[in-house]
């Protein structure tokens, strides 16, 4: 990697972990600039614009996003559905061990900036249906391995899991708790139509 490449990536990494906190307009070009410990007027040297910053750290974030998901979800040594469970509890981890200030940095990008940028919003749809793909994979798997009912329909039943999975990020986001994760963790099982335990 060049010394260009390397500070670029530097300005990425660094900006994108002010942005994950602070949001897309709460995030200023001097916030990202002093998070890298670069001179402002650096970053116009590897950005036109806020919005250019945003859909390349958009890019990086989704393809950590999709090697992660196929790091856990690919997992070939666990059933199908006990990958999709070790999924969530992984990110239910990343988000307690964050202080629940981050949720998901696509969804909250998606949810500020989709009706002022065009450019971020197609890439934000892009990544979330890639990860909501790789779920529906996951339990077409589990339905081969019979795990999950043949009557599930795979392509509907990620899309609601998905949605539900950043449904409950957001509201883990706004209450500053675990909760949320903790209810969609219980109800797993019978979303997936598993035999929920009961206790007494």
């Amino acid at each position: 990697m060049s010394k260009r490449e390397a500070r670029k990536a530097l300005l990425l990494e660094r900006g994108l972990e002010v942005m994950k906190v602070q949001g897309y307009n709460g995030t200023s070009v001097k916030d990202i600039v002093d998070a890298a410990g670069m001179p402002k007027g650096s970053f116009y040297n590897y950005f036109a614009s806020k919005e250019d910053f945003a859909v390349e750290a958009l890019d990086n974030v989704g393809r950590a996003t999709v090697a992660d998901g196929e790091r856990l979800l690919g997992n070939t040594s666990q059933l199908p559905l006990d990958r999709l469970r070790a999924f969530f509890l992984a990110h239910t981890e990343q988000a307690c061990a964050e202080d629940f200030r981050a949720g998901c940095f696509l969804g909250n990008l998606g949810q500020e900036m989709s009706d002022s940028c065009e450019a971020i919003r197609c890439k934000v749809q892009q990544t979330l249906s890639a990860n909501a793909e790789m779920f529906r994979t996951v339990l077409e798997q589990a339905q081969a391995a019979g795990q999950l009912d043949p009557g599930v329909e795979p392509a509907p039943t990620a899309e609601f899991l998905f949605n539900a999975w950043e449904g409950t990020l957001m509201r883990m986001k706004t209450d500053k708790s675990r909760a949320p994760l903790d209810a969609f963790l219980a109800l797993l099982p019978r979303l997936l139509g598993e035999e929920v335990p009961t206790t007494g």
